[in-house]
C-alpha cells in the first residue's frame, strides 16, 4: 500500500469512528429524553464540537421530526471564547407565568436571562450578515428565565462537548414581557433582581459579553453554515446574568429586568 492509500485509509477510519459516535450519542440521549432516564455516556468520546453540533442535530431530528427550532441559546463565558448554541424545540418554549413540574427534572437549574425576538427572517446565505442587518431583524428584547437540566447520569463529570450535545443542559425557556424600545438599553448598565423562592439575586451590567446583542451575529453565521437560518419570531437568549441558580419543588422564580420586563415561572 502507497503512503497516498495508507493515509487515505486512516482518514476514512477516522471519518468511520467519528460518525459512530456522533450515532451513539445521539441514540444515547434520544432515550434518554423518551425514558426520562439519564444516559451513562463513559463509552462515547465526542472530539469536537462538530460532533456535539451533529448529535444536536440527530437528535432534534428525531424528537421532533419535521419541526424547527422555535428559539435558541446561544452564550459563553466571555467575549474571548467562541460563543455557543443549540435549538430550543416549540414545546420548550413557554410563556410567563408558566409552571413546569420539578420531579421530571435531574438537575433543577434556573437563570435569569435577556432574550431577542426577531421581526424579520435571516435565512442562511453564504455571505455573512453585518452586525447593523442582524441588529435591524430585532422586534423586541425579553426578559426569559431558563430552566437547566440534564440528560446525563454523569453531568457534573461530564465533558463540555457531551453538556453542548445535549443541548447545552436546557430543559424550558420561559419568556416573560419585554420592550420594542430596547436600542436605548445600556446593558452595561442594566440591572436585574433575580427570585428564587424566597432568595434574591440581584447584579447590574453583568453580561458575559456586556452587550448580549453581540451574539446575534454569530449566531446568525452560525444557522446559516448548517442550512438553518433565523426566522421572525424566533427567541434568542442569550445567557444567564446571576449564573446558574438552584430552584426546588415549591419555589416561584421571578427574572425582573427594569425598564425591558419580568418573567415568571412556578415549580410545582
Amino acid at each position: 500500500m502507497t503512503r497516498e492509500k495508507a493515509n487515505q485509509a486512516l482518514v476514512n477510519a477516522m471519518r468511520k469512528r467519528r460518525a459512530g459516535a456522533v450515532a451513539r450519542a445521539a441514540e444515547l440521549l434520544v432515550k434518554a429524553n423518551r425514558t426520562r432516564t439519564p444516559a451513562a455516556t463513559g463509552d462515547v468520546t465526542l472530539r469536537s464540537e462538530d460532533d456535539a453540533y451533529a448529535v444536536q442535530a440527530e437528535v432534534f431530528a428525531t424528537l421532533w421530526p419535521g419541526a424547527r427550532a422555535a428559539a435558541w441559546k446561544a452564550g459563553g463565558p466571555s467575549d474571548k471564547v467562541e460563543p455557543t448554541a443549540a435549538p430550543v424545540p416549540p414545546e420548550r418554549l413557554l410563556r410567563s407565568p408558566a409552571s413546569v413540574v420539578g420531579a421530571n427534572m435531574t438537575m433543577l437549574g434556573v437563570e435569569a436571562e435577556v432574550a431577542f425576538r426577531l421581526a424579520r427572517d435571516l435565512p442562511p446565505r453564504a455571505r455573512p450578515y453585518s452586525p447593523r442587518t442582524v441588529m435591524a431583524a430585532v422586534g423586541e428584547v425579553l426578559a426569559v428565565i431558563e430552566l437547566c437540566d440534564t440528560r446525563l447520569a454523569n453531568w457534573k463529570k461530564s465533558s463540555g462537548l457531551w453538556k453542548l450535545a445535549d443541548f447545552q443542559n436546557n430543559h424550558a425557556l420561559v419568556t416573560g414581557s419585554g420592550t420594542a424600545d430596547w436600542q436605548k438599553i445600556d446593558f452595561l448598565k442594566q440591572e436585574v433582581e433575580f427570585r428564587i423562592g424566597t432568595r434574591i439575586a440581584r447584579a447590574k451590567g453583568a453580561h458575559s459579553f456586556g452587550n448580549p446583542a453581540r451574539l446575534l451575529p454569530w449566531l446568525a453565521a452560525h444557522c446559516a453554515k448548517r442550512g438553518l437560518g433565523l426566522h421572525a419570531g424566533d427567541v434568542i437568549t442569550t445567557g444567564a446574568w446571576t449564573g446558574l441558580e438552584s430552584a426546588k419543588a415549591g419555589d416561584e422564580v421571578v427574572a425582573r429586568f427594569p425598564g425591558i420586563g419580568e418573567a415568571i415561572v412556578r415549580i410545582t
